[in-house]
């Protein structure tokens, strides 16, 4: 099994997706905060304090803010890319022969995504508190930085990388469930800015406290999930602490085993032909 592991683990760390997909976002963060660093500099009345404008106090609840919504996206595309490739290159016929072992080899393969989506992400993580950081240095100041600060900075590198993996299961799951990565990844993006945000977020929030994007959110950044109570379109709804940041990683992990679970079904009962 650890062979198995080690050699899914190379394969798709070897993948150009798995390679390019962090370092590009991570290059588009940095250009991002670069541009911000210009426009504040050419206001003189403007200025950035790192621990309350962008870590959002001590607690560091605010260092990856909407970041935290692309790793999940890369995640699920990275994991479904991964089933992409085999049902792309007709790898996937090759591993159904391997009857006896069909839920060896799909462990192996979501243990092996957990792993590099886990350092592919808190490599974004890094890089985003790096530049928030260098922006606060650049056209700002960086007082009131404190040890304290920086170890629940690791908590939120760490946390992210969890959630990413997590998160990358449920495209690993689901693109074996719908066998086909693209309806999968252009199913997600729907859902990802349109159906969760604002279908459920403005209409049924009390559903949208449960679903998986608003989970992985809060327990990357540490937050609560909170839901709108009243009209959220003229200003008046007041947001209520729904569960902690813990209580959410338990429920994306519940997305995940449901996702997973689906997608082994699926691919235990597959026919070669």
């Amino acid at each position: 099994m650890i062979r198995l592991i080690r050699a899914e683990t190379k394969r798709l760390a070897s993948r150009r997706i798995a390679q390019l997909f962090p370092l590009l976002l991570s290059v588009a963060i940095v250009g991002v905060v670069v541009i911000a660093s210009f426009v504040i500099s050419a206001d003189d009345d403007s200025d950035v304090d790192f621990v309350r404008d962008l870590a959002g106090g001590v607690e560091g609840t605010g260092l990856l803010g909407p970041v935290a919504g692309l790793i999940t996206l890369m995640a699920f595309v990275i994991g479904a890319s991964f089933v992409g490739a085999d049902l792309k290159s007709g790898m996937l016929e090759h591993l159904l022969t391997w009857e006896p072992r069909r839920m060896r080899l799909l462990g192996a393969r979501a243990l092996a995504l957990f792993i590099v989506v886990f350092f592919a992400a808190m490599l974004v993580s890094v890089v985003t508190i790096g530049a928030l950081f260098g922006l606060a240095t650049a056209v700002g100041t960086t007082d009131g930085t404190t040890g304290e600060l920086w170890v629940n900075a690791l908590k939120a590198i760490v946390r992210a990388g969890v959630a990413a993996g997590i998160f990358s299961a449920i495209g690993l799951g689901i693109t074996m469930v719908l066998n086909n990565s693209v309806a999968s990844i252009v199913g997600f993006v729907i859902y990802w800015f349109i159906v969760e945000p604002i279908l459920f977020g403005a209409f049924l929030p009390k559903i949208a406290a449960y679903l998986p994007n608003t989970n992985a959110g809060a327990f990357s950044s540490g937050n609560p999930v909170e839901r709108a109570e009243g009209n959220v379109f003229d200003g008046t709804a007041d947001f209520v602490e729904v569960h902690s940041w813990q209580t959410a990683g338990v429920i994306l992990a519940a997305w995940s085993l449901v996702a997973m679970l689906g997608g082994g079904l699926v691919f235990s009962r597959r026919d070669i032909a």
